[in-house]
């Protein structure tokens, strides 16, 4: 159902793992200030602030329409249980921004808590090798994060994510190569390992010219 609702009481689902860098935020905002056309919001009965309603797509587009001084903004209103809205959240969110690592790695665990890893991989976008990659990053405290594969790091080494994009057929290689990698190990050492046993094969054999 479709309704305009008080800017003032819609309130960001904590679980959210979905940012929009400054830039693209800025070109969202001038986008609905030229046109005023933004796609609704999906939201929900706020599941303990009475009257209020709780964000599960479309967090930058209230960032930008808060920014723009909106007093309402328009919302379809689904009546959803914690895991759904997780799920929406784990779903919906991945059509624009980019996800935070470590909060979708939390996201995750907690939908882990009512379906399987196959059930996930079924119905995320992510796949079964993902998630347990996700679960794994989630359930790591920093001193595991940091002498994880790594014995030659010094003290003050401290974990790091990498954020970059890949054409699709550039990932089937990227991600071929990251088997065989594992494929000695019996697949027991993560993605990130891998990569750094290629990088380091790779800084191992090239000449100070290239």
């Amino acid at each position: 159902m479709l309704q305009e609702i008080p800017i003032d009481s819609l309130i960001a689902h904590p679980e959210n793992s979905n940012h929009m860098s400054v830039e693209m935020l800025r070109k969202l905002r001038r986008h609905i200030e030229r046109t005023d056309r933004y796609e609704p919001l999906t939201v929900r009965p706020h599941p303990t602030a009475e009257g209020k309603y709780e964000v599960l797509n479309g967090h930058n587009r209230l960032r930008a329409l808060r920014a723009i001084g909106r007093d309402s903004v328009r919302c379809v209103v689904w009546d959803v249980d914690d895991s759904q809205a997780r799920l929406y959240l784990a779903t919906l969110n991945r059509l624009a921004g980019s996800d935070i690592p470590e909060r979708r790695a939390a996201l995750l665990e907690n939908l882990l808590g009512t379906f399987d890893v196959a059930e996930l991989s079924g119905l995320l976008p992510d796949n079964q090798r993902q998630i347990e990659e996700l679960q794994r990053l989630s359930r790591l405290d920093t001193e595991e994060l940091i002498s994880s594969d790594m014995t030659d790091r010094d003290e003050s080494d401290v974990p790091v994510i990498l954020d970059f994009v890949l054409k699709e057929s550039e990932a089937k290689e990227v991600n071929l190569a990251l088997d065989m990698v594992r494929a000695p190990e019996g697949q027991s050492i993560s993605s990130g390992q891998a990569l750094v046993r290629l990088a380091r094969f790779y800084l191992a054999g090239c000449k100070p010219s290239c």
